[in-house]
């Protein structure tokens, strides 16, 4: 099955991401112009809304073109914003935290994704970056979250969305919570968007929905001048079907995560559309272009070409996150990097009692710390077990589980997984040998893990992985469970890509092979290198989104027009 669906993907995102070569033209006047503006951004999410309104607030004439109806992964997203340092929420929430305290945790959790000066850079201004989106009308809450969980529930919106609070985290920087979800009922992603969109509406700030880039224009020295368009006739049948059919695809999201097919059907319907019925439209920039387009999780091609391994992962964020802004930066030799790192998540946390329990690799040993935040888990399992692995849990944890999946510690789609977990993808014996011989692993190995783990818990001796006393467990009655936490297993890893386009740290500039910026062009977000790009934790992305988004939007319009 699963190959069949990765055929169909391969087949559906040949073109679906094609980018024509860069329009060459030897004068501005020789190019006939729809529209004229000072700074475009390609994609309008995060990013690209906080560089748009940055750049209108620097006094530029701005556009902002989205090739479906605006939003973004940002919109559907979890809508929880990675700061700290001392935000006004934290302060609320009696949480004592500083720039250098949040540099420290963070200078190991993204593994010089970004120079320690930009990385300083992005702590000291993490306060006021809260603070600016709340200007925007972006709210958030401080209600502190008093357990560990992968997403808090209705009723907290201040949290640990990292490893902040245990080792070795913890012995170089004080654990502080530093995730912020957008405050509203449900998945946070809209909450935190809409605010944007009608900041950026307010400022005047020219929103081109259903416009899809296909190309830029450079003019005879090179510089990035122009995008080169197709849009739907306004007003007509086809821009009416395409933004219905995109909506459809959005509402429907949950399904189609777990039954591809949906995507695929959709995403073919979406693109013969815009083929047949999209008429070009040239919008040329005086200052500067912005790409924040997202990642290209949906371009299996590129998957299969910089990720191959990551492939069996289920993507998260919308069929935007087609590597088309990556490809449009390449198509005037830009440079890429780190273009391997795909974020794969394996959350086990909620129920919290699943985290007591004790995950083995293929032949039944120990590997790591049970708490890991869900990237950094699955990392451990990739490349200690090879990929496989199997959460082992008692009667007394599986009944436990079962009692921890309410509405006030789990969110519906967190309650659904446990579920899945718990029913559908597990293994279950009487006895720990049966257990074993169910999991084709040495009996004896799991046996002696499970006894070091319980003799762990029984003398309060420190977990030599790093695990808390107080999440540690006795496992001694049957029957025995074992979940499937497999990278390839039934429960699919939800996925994001973490490269880009290389950037200049200072000013977002679009670098090429020499690290020289390519003149006119500037990228943000998941299209760009950034904090988040070596690996993730909850809300670092959005919170690199809004960080470099400025940037780019700040230096794009503070360049002299052509």
């Amino acid at each position: 099955m699963f190959s069949k669906i990765q055929s169909a993907w391969r087949k559906l995102a040949t073109g679906a991401a094609a980018i024509e070569p860069p329009l060459a033209i030897e004068s501005l006047d020789s190019q006939h112009w729809d529209k004229t503006v000072d700074v475009a951004v390609i994609g309008f999410g995060g990013a690209g809304a906080a560089a748009a309104i940055e750049a209108r607030d620097q006094g530029a004439e701005v556009a902002v073109i989205d090739r479906f109806n605006g939003g973004g992964s940002t919109r559907i997203s979890g809508g929880i914003y990675y700061a700290g340092g001392g935000t006004g929420i934290q302060q609320q929430a009696g949480v004592e935290d500083s720039p250098d305290n949040m540099f420290r945790y963070l200078r190991h959790e993204t593994g010089g994704a970004v120079s320690a000066d930009t990385l300083r850079r992005f702590c000291d201004d993490s306060p006021r970056n809260l603070y600016w989106l709340m200007q925007q009308g972006v709210p958030f809450d401080a209600s502190l979250c008093p357990f560990k969980t992968s997403y808090p529930s209705n009723s907290y919106y201040l949290y640990y969305s990292g490893n902040e609070a245990f080792a070795p985290y913890s012995e170089d920087a004080s654990p502080a919570p530093r995730g912020h979800r957008a405050h509203g009922k449900g998945v946070s992603g809209a909450v935190f968007f809409g605010p944007l969109a009608t900041a950026a509406r307010a400022r005047g700030i020219h929103i081109m929905t259903q416009h899809r880039a296909t190309g830029l224009v450079t003019d005879s020295d090179g510089r990035a001048v122009g995008v080169r368009l197709r849009r739907f006739a306004t007003g007509s049948l086809a821009g009416w079907l395409h933004r219905h059919l995109y909506s459809l695809l959005i509402f429907g999201r949950y399904g189609a995560m777990y039954l591809p097919a949906i995507t695929v059907v959709l995403r073919a319907m979406l693109e013969k559309l815009e083929v047949r019925y999209g008429k070009e439209f040239f919008l040329r920039a005086r200052r500067g272009i912005v790409i924040s387009t997202g990642g290209f999780f949906y371009n299996r091609d590129m998957v299969a070409q910089y990720a191959p391994e990551h492939l069996p992962g289920m993507p998260l964020g919308t069929i935007g996150d087609d590597g088309s802004g990556i490809l449009l930066g390449t198509s005037v030799n830009a440079a890429t990097t780190r273009m391997g790192n795909v974020s794969q998540w394996r959350f086990i946390n909620p129920p919290e009692s699943f985290v007591r329990g004790v995950l083995v690799d293929s032949q039944g040993r120990r590997f790591c710390n049970e708490m890991y935040y869900g990237a950094q888990l699955n990392q451990q399992i990739m490349e200690k077990a090879g990929g496989e692995a199997w959460l082992i849990l008692d009667k007394s944890l599986a009944k436990r589980a079962l009692r921890q999946i309410g509405p006030r510690r789990a969110m519906w789609f967190q309650a659904a997984s446990a579920l899945l977990y718990l029913f559908i993808a597990r293994k279950r014996a009487s006895t720990l040998e049966e257990l074993a011989g169910k999991l084709g692993m040495p009996a004896e190995t799991l046996a002696q893990t499970v006894q070091e783990y319980n003799a762990l818990s029984h003398e309060g001796t420190a977990d030599p992985l790093g695990k808390p006393a107080d999440h540690l467990a006795v496992l001694q009655r049957g029957p025995w469970y074992a979940l499937d936490c497999r990278v390839a297993g039934a429960v699919r890893n939800p996925s994001i890509t973490l490269g880009g386009l290389r950037v200049d740290e200072s000013t977002g500039a679009v670098l090429d092979d020499n690290a020289e910026a390519i003149a006119g062009l500037y990228a943000a977000g998941r299209a760009a290198e950034g904090v988040a790009s070596a690996s993730y934790v909850s809300g670092l992305s959005l919170a690199d989104c809004i960080f470099t988004g400025r940037r780019a939007g700040r230096h794009a319009a503070g360049q002299p027009a052509d």
